[in-house]
């Protein structure tokens, strides 16, 4: 049964990648991404009989993949190259990270008679997913334990404001001039050019090798982590061995990528983690029920309090720091949205700054998960 739903649900997310790729709906992708259609679609299979219901078989698919995914997609970070990206750039990614932590515990005190009783798991996994993207989504959803009916329509609320929030951006754009009157910054931005990835890619050995050592070390360090997290005591925040795991392969795959030969054979991990990512998400769509998304409207308002927050701060510190409009754009699309709008926004403003908004969203993915962590922690405190 695990075997053929594992065949079924891989053709489905081979299908979208294919599709993703054709140059007629490519718009369409770029407002309906790819995340959203992989849990989208196997959710309206199971809804008209087409997927069984047993929820048993992709919990195992769950578990089983996305350490692996988490692992190919972490090895290959490079966190050294995120701090050269200047320190003003650096400040506005760490100052807008703060106001989607603090915004998101607010909004569920403010929104609490209106969401679930653990909407504190919930609004984590947004912060998660909006700091760093959607791999810490799924990640946070096995750490915190989340109920298909909490998590069913998160997908949603984080397609919908992370997409409305580019448009603001770059609808931003072409008020630059007062805007940086305002910040008190030149249009200019100071960020020394990265380099460049395509020129770290002819340093890398083979394609077929490093993908191979890539798989076989993810392998291993998910494998490492399961039989380690069996005797991790369970808490509050992490209430499983899957729980553990996770954390583990995160933390384990980022020490790791700081060193230089584990980064330069891992940057071709995405090629392989991104896929199981997005078959991850198909098998949580799976699980989903149509119903449970008539609670996205309250979701959504404290997705929009979050900006707000998120927002304001962004602009106080640029007014006090004077960090141009460009930079801080970035920077927070770099934040929601990922590594695909970050590039997108920040060539918008400033060519220099396409380079910028992809590191600063890698290192998003990097510490995404520990800050949904400490979200959900702050509003179930408060």
């Amino acid at each position: 049964m695990t075997v053929w739903l594992a065949a079924a649900l891989g053709l489905i997310v081979a299908a979208i990648l294919f599709a993703e790729r054709q140059p007629g709906p490519h718009r369409l992708f770029r407002w309906l991404p790819v995340p959203l259609w992989c849990y989208a679609l196997p959710l309206l299979a199971a809804e008209l009989g087409w997927l069984p219901r047993d929820p048993a078989p992709y919990r195992l698919l769950t578990d089983q993949l996305l350490p692996v995914a988490l692992a190919l997609l972490l090895l290959g970070a490079d966190l050294p190259a995120v701090m050269r990206t200047g320190a003003r750039a650096l400040l506005a990614a760490l100052v807008g990270a703060v106001g989607i932590v603090v915004g998101t515990a607010m909004g569920v005190v403010l929104l609490r008679p209106f969401l679930p009783p653990d909407a504190w798991k919930g609004a984590g996994a947004l912060a998660g997913t909006w700091t760093g993207g959607t791999m810490n989504l799924l990640a946070l959803r096995s750490l915190l334990a989340m109920p298909d009916p909490l998590f069913a329509p998160l997908i949603l609320v984080d397609a919908v404001i992370a997409y409305g929030w580019m448009a603001l951006l770059i609808a931003g754009s072409g008020f630059q001039r007062p805007l940086n009157r305002w910040l008190r910054a030149s249009a200019v931005t100071d960020a020394a050019e990265p380099p460049s990835i395509l020129q770290a890619a002819r340093t890398m050995p083979s394609r077929a090798r490093s993908l191979l050592c890539c798989g076989v070390a993810a392998m291993a360090l998910a494998l490492g982590s399961r039989l380690a997290a069996r005797h991790l005591p369970s808490s509050l925040l992490v209430s499983s061995a899957a729980g553990w795991t996770v954390l583990l392969v995160t933390t384990g795959a980022l020490a790791l990528s700081l060193a230089p030969p584990v980064r330069r054979v891992a940057g071709h991990g995405a090629v392989l983690g991104y896929p199981l990512l997005y078959l991850v998400l198909a098998a949580t769509g799976a699980q989903a029920r149509l119903d449970a998304l008539w609670s996205t409207p309250a979701w959504l308002v404290l997705g929009l309090l979050v900006m707000l927050v998120h927002g304001a701060l962004l602009l106080l510190a640029g007014r006090a720091l004077r960090i141009p409009l460009g930079t801080l754009a970035t920077a927070s699309q770099a934040n929601i949205g990922g590594v695909v709008s970050g590039p997108l926004v920040g060539a918008v403003y400033h060519r220099s700054l396409a380079p910028v908004g992809l590191l600063l969203a890698v290192a998003g993915n990097a510490v995404g998960t520990y800050l949904g962590l400490l979200a959900a922690s702050l509003a179930k405190m408060i």
